[in-house]
């Protein structure tokens, strides 16, 4: 009984976690968003700050980059400095708790969920994928 009362509480506790944001915006409402958008893929973050929740310490605070159309960039960090968090603010899976970001000249935070996700895409890390190789090169050294 105790290992069934676990769902329930699961549920309950689902039940009391806070939505995302909108996931579309009438496109009327946002005339700033050009059709084609985004046309070339130049991103600002501005003075942008974010947390994991309401209440907790700032994971990143006053983050300003400008990274221009074409453009390759790396982010190199150690375990906890805040890479990955930087991918979830792009998606906007965090919320920011302060600044911005731009993505060809429109504010990310001002548009639907599905607006923006959907015109992004990721790969994501898969640290196994170089293991084979080192494994391959040590056995033949």
């Amino acid at each position: 009984m105790e290992t069934n009362v676990v769902s329930v509480e699961r549920i309950t506790e689902y039940c009391e976690i806070e939505t995302e944001r909108e996931w579309s915006r009438v496109v009327n409402s946002n005339p700033e968003i050009p059709k084609r958008w985004p046309a070339s893929g130049r991103i600002v973050f501005q003075d942008y700050a974010v947390r994991y929740r309401e209440g907790l310490d700032l994971v990143l605070d006053g983050i300003s980059l400008d990274i221009q159309p074409g453009e390759k960039v790396g982010i190199v960090g150690r375990t906890g400095s805040g890479k990955s968090t930087l991918t979830l603010a792009l998606f906007r899976i965090l919320e920011a708790s302060a600044g911005r970001i731009e993505i060809d000249g429109v504010e990310i935070g001002r548009i639907g969920l599905h607006e923006l996700r959907s015109k992004l895409s990721i790969i994501p890390q898969d640290p196994v994928c170089f293991g084979f190789v080192v494994i391959d090169f040590l056995i033949q050294n």
